[in-house]
This record gives structure tokens, C-alpha cells and sequence, in this order.
């Protein structure tokens, strides 16, 4: 691991000198959010982050090692005040747009292979990240790897049932162009969760991203949201199990 300074401040990438396989889709994904970087924080939709926010200030905010998967240039872990915090993202250039009031380290990385110790983080969390890895289950089986005992994962990723809707909205220009990706369907996030992790809680929100906060979470109330499957999105909040061996 090595360290470098840049404008953006004090930042971490692996050795170039390491041996990296390269995944096809891995390199589709980058290209994609290289071109994407400079306008995407700007384009993003703020209802939708301000229910990633509540998400991890409810289940993350007593945690004090974060790993954040896939940051993108997203300050989540400076609005959480989580000063060890470790950013990573597989694009170099979405990290490069982080500013310099982001805390934390800044890691370049694939989620299939993390550069982390085993058990070095009690807290994980990917938002928007798992529709675009090349290999779900083990992005899941990393995570579990580098979370101690007792450690939280919370992934939000959109609902695959929706793809039609998710599709629509991208087309209208309602939401960033995903690029490469594939979504997951609820019971396969479920189904990779269970081999690693012990189930807190999992919902389907956000049957209409717009808006208030507070409107959107009253939507998903009286639509029964999370009980029919609705909405853009899914998350899931897991505890890493006891005696898992991550492969």
C-alpha cells in the first residue's frame, strides 16, 4: 500500500507493483465512471441520499472503523465523523473528486479483492455497489473477511423487481445512468447474504425518490412497500456470523 499527495490531499492506493487480474467488466465500470466522475455528485438524487444517511446514522453511527465500498466521491463517512474511516472505490477518478474536507483514507480497489488485514473493520457499508461488481458472492465473502466479531455489513442496492421502473427512470432522466450492471433480484441479495451473514433487517423503499424525506418514507408507509417488494431500491443491514470463514 502506498501513499501518495495530491490537491485533494493525503491519499492510498495499492502498489502498482502488485499483481492485479483484471476483470473485464471491472475495466467496463471504470471507464464508464471516469467519463462520470466530474457531474456525479451533482446529478445525484438528494432524496435518496438523505435515506442512505438515516440508514447508516441508525445502524453505522457507533461503529469506529468504517470501510465504505464503492464511494464514488461521496462524503458519507465525513458526515458520519468517522475519522478512521477507509474510502474505497475501484475508480481512481471518482476518488480524485473527493474534496479535501473528506476524512478518512482513500483506497483504490476492487470489492472482489480487498487489500484489508481479516477482521480490521466493525463496520461495512456499499451504496449502489453490488449491481455493478463481476462476482456478488464474493464482494459479499470480502466483506465478511475484513469485519471483526460482531461486525455490521448494510448494502442499499436497487430492487431488481423494479427493473423495468429503474429502466423508465433512467431513460426520462431521473436518475444516473447506471453503466454496466446487473440488478439483484431481493432473494438473491438474500440468498448471498445468508452465507456469511446472520440477518438484522431487509426492506424493499423509495417507491417514489422524490421529494421530502419525509414524503417518501410516508409513500412507502401506506403503500406497504417493503411487504409487496416495492420500491427503486432494497437494503440489508447483517451481522457477520460467529464462525464464518470467508472463501
Amino acid at each position: 500500500m502506498a501513499t501518495v499527495n495530491t490537491k485533494f490531499g493525503r491519499r492510498i492506493f495499492p502498489k502498482e507493483s502488485n499483481p492485479v487480474i483484471v476483470d473485464p467488466q471491472n475495466q467496463d465500470v471504470k471507464e464508464f465512471y471516469r467519463k462520470l466522475a466530474p457531474e456525479y455528485e451533482a446529478r445525484a438524487n438528494q432524496t435518496c441520499e438523505s435515506a442512505y444517511f438515516q440508514l447508516l446514522v441508525r445502524f453505522l453511527s457507533n461503529r469506529q472503523r468504517l470501510l465504505e465500498l464503492g464511494c464514488g466521491s461521496s462524503n458519507l463517512l465525513y458526515r458520519l465523523g468517522n475519522v478512521a474511516g477507509v474510502a474505497c472505490d475501484l475508480s481512481i477518478d471518482m476518488l480524485r473528486m473527493r474534496t479535501n474536507t473528506h476524512m478518512g483514507e482513500c483506497v483504490a480497489a476492487a470489492g472482489e479483492n480487498l487489500p484489508f488485514l481479516d477482521g480490521q473493520f466493525d463496520g461495512v457499508f456499499g451504496i449502489n455497489l453490488l449491481e455493478h461488481v463481476s462476482d456478488v458472492a464474493k464482494v459479499v465473502s470480502e466483506c465478511a473477511r475484513v469485519l471483526g466479531e460482531n461486525g455490521l455489513w448494510l448494502s442499499v442496492t436497487p430492487n431488481g423487481n423494479w427493473e423495468y421502473w429503474l429502466n423508465l427512470a433512467e431513460r426520462w432522466s431521473l436518475k444516473i445512468p447506471e453503466g454496466p450492471h446487473r440488478f439483484l433480484r431481493p432473494h438473491e441479495l438474500l440468498t448471498e447474504t445468508n452465507k456469511s451473514f446472520d440477518i438484522v433487517e431487509f426492506r424493499t423503499f423509495l417507491v417514489l425518490p422524490l421529494g421530502s424525506l419525509r414524503m417518501a418514507m410516508f409513500l412507502d408507509k401506506v403503500t406497504f412497500a417493503s411487504a409487496l417488494k416495492w420500491g427503486f431500491f432494497q437494503y440489508v443491514v447483517a451481522r457477520k456470523r460467529r464462525y464464518c470463514s470467508a472463501a
